[in-house]
């Protein structure tokens, strides 16, 4: 279909997120402080000669309730409009974006670089052709992370002190490729990065748990592009439910040790470890 708006008709995006990944984000709306980047390619059957980028990479902030670039984007007095969305927070998060918009082919490097301090999500989403007058760019974003969350207690007669939850051999930035021609996709490549064990950030408490308890989550976990899953050590202290100090020579140091590495941690999803 055609888009026939009038020719002074800004192009804002309406985002929104799929549910979200982090427990400390609530809801589908746009967190806070996130920019979204655009790109779009115009294909024009009343003037086949304006085919081409419309525009690329345009930096979108929220202006109170509206999305709003810093020179406006004004729709096409003919034609259709392919969208392609990168989000993040750039207060935390600098990305490099490197765009192909083609007739047929959408997509968008992305270098992303360590988020394991921040724990930044990146967010990606695109917008079909539309039929009709438009005053915004319906889009969802979807998550290119995924969260790990771990919920801890303990099943002996002793007291627990957690040390760190440690992620071994992960990677935590990359280039993100994402694909908006035919069925939305994204993927991660690592070869120009290198993997590092990683303690999931600890909460600003001890955890000390006592026998019999219920599962308490360890902190808010920790987000990581989607690769192979690794081996978790989980290190932690034991002793005797007495006064016994926790420097005593008497308290127990352990390591208790995942080792199922056979499949993804998928962009997208949260998974729940429960340590007992």
């Amino acid at each position: 279909g055609e888009l026939c708006p009038g020719a002074v008709d800004e192009i804002p995006p309406s985002p929104a997120r799929e549910q979200p990944t982090r427990a400390a984000i609530t809801g589908t709306d746009m967190p806070d402080g996130f920019h979204i980047w655009l790109s779009t390619y115009l294909q024009d059957e009343v003037n086949p000669s304006n085919d081409g980028n419309y525009f690329t990479g345009v930096e979108y902030a929220k202006d109170v309730t509206e999305w709003k670039s810093a020179t406006p984007r004004y729709w096409p007095l003919s034609g259709t409009l392919d969208f392609l969305g990168i989000a993040t927070d750039p207060s935390e998060l600098t990305l490099t974006c490197t765009w192909n918009a083609s007739k047929n082919t959408s997509q968008v490097d992305v270098e992303v670089p360590e988020t394991y301090l921040t724990q930044t999500e990146v967010l990606y989403a695109a917008s079909y052709p539309l039929a009709g007058v438009h005053a915004s760019v319906p889009m969802s974003f979807r998550h290119s992370q995924a969260l790990l969350m771990f919920k801890v207690r303990a099943d002996v007669l002793d007291l627990i002190r957690i040390t760190d939850i440690t992620i071994r051999n992960v990677y935590t930035d990359g280039t993100l490729t994402v694909q908006g021609s035919g069925p939305l996709k994204a993927e991660w490549d690592f070869s120009a990065s290198t993997a590092h064990d990683r303690t999931v950030p600890k909460p600003a408490v001890d955890y000390y748990l006592e026998p019999g308890a219920s599962y308490v989550a360890f902190g808010d976990g920790i987000i990581l592009p989607e690769q192979q899953n690794q081996i978790i050590d989980v290190h932690f202290k034991q002793r005797a439910n007495t006064g016994i100090d926790w420097a005593s020579d008497v308290v127990l140091d352990e390591t208790y040790t995942f080792d199922d590495v056979f499949r993804l941690w998928h962009m997208g999803k949260q998974y729940v470890y429960n340590i007992d």
